[in-house]
């Protein structure tokens, strides 16, 4: 009976390691695509995500906001801050070492986060890796981007 679980778990890592190492992202599956960020918060809106040669670029996706103005006073001023969120724009330097992605801020050097990144069918998954600061940063599912017509 030890040998039968022995080889049923060795089986299993196995599979589990062979599934791990072909699941390697590489920076041409992060250049692929442009990549919705959905956030866990209700009212925080979707970002975008795109990837060049060592920088990512995110920006807020003001079509994911949606309305609640009542009347066209309030219209005026939404229009206003998705005018104003649309233009911002944060830069980050990345590092893409094996199963591991480092960002770091371009304006604040002392900012960076370590990520395992990983593939789960079309997404990609940065999982943030535990260090001794609890910063709140959270799991990112990077999703690719419908084309919209841009």
């Amino acid at each position: 009976m030890k040998k039968f679980t022995k080889g049923i778990l060795l089986g299993t890592l196995s599979i589990v390691f062979l599934a791990g190492c072909s699941a390697n992202v590489s920076e041409d599956d992060l250049k692929a695509n442009d990549w919705t960020i959905e956030p866990d918060e209700e009212d925080v809106p979707n970002m975008i995500a795109s990837f060049s040669d060592h920088v990512m670029s995110l920006k807020v996706d003001v079509d994911s906001i949606e309305s609640t103005a009542t009347d066209e006073w309030e219209q005026i001023g939404e229009d206003f801050a998705k005018e104003l969120a649309s233009e911002m724009n944060f830069k980050f330097e990345y590092t893409l070492d094996d199963d591991q992605i480092t960002l770091q801020d371009t304006e604040n050097e002392d900012e960076s986060n370590d990520f395992e990144v990983s593939k789960e069918d079309d997404n990609i998954i940065f999982t943030p890796i535990d260090d001794e600061s609890d910063d709140g940063v959270e799991t990112i599912t990077l999703q690719p981007r419908e084309n919209e017509g841009e």
